[in-house]
């Protein structure tokens, strides 16, 4: 791990959880980018990308729009700190195809929208090879 907690602000919290409400009834994905300052990961970007598989319980990030916002990153010197996607109708908890399609190890925390409620519920995990661990995940603002 390069960081062990993750500073997620409030509108950036917001945005994603409105990414995925407006791709509803299928999964969203993106990326969360920024800096780690003293073992804190500070997110300070937040890119949407496409749901290539256009699924409500699936989703694998379209390679434009992953070329495209990592450009963006090189360009303000940003890394990736997280990826997101939503569970639209259940628990924002690691399913089986998260673990095992986790390319990412666990050099970024994993961020899941579950929608299955009233309320969007965001949570943030540390998924490997051997299953998956709650992050600190902090909102701020």
């Amino acid at each position: 791990m390069r960081f062990t907690r993750l500073l997620l602000p409030a509108p950036v919290r917001d945005a994603v959880v409105a990414h995925a409400r407006a791709t509803l009834p299928n999964e969203c994905c993106g990326l969360l980018a920024g800096a780690i300052e003293n073992d804190t990961g500070r997110v300070n970007q937040h890119f949407p990308l496409v749901n290539e598989l256009a699924s409500s319980t699936e989703y694998l990030s379209e390679a434009e729009s992953i070329l495209a916002a990592q450009k963006a990153m090189r360009a303000t010197g940003t890394d990736v700190l997280a990826i997101y996607h939503s569970h639209p109708t259940s628990e924002p908890v690691p399913s089986r195809k998260d673990i095992e399609r986790n390319y990412w190890g666990e050099s970024v925390v994993h961020v899941i929208v579950g929608l299955a409620g009233e309320e969007a519920d965001v949570r943030a995990w540390w998924i490997g090879a051997d299953g998956f661990r709650a992050a600190e995940s902090v909102v701020d603002g």
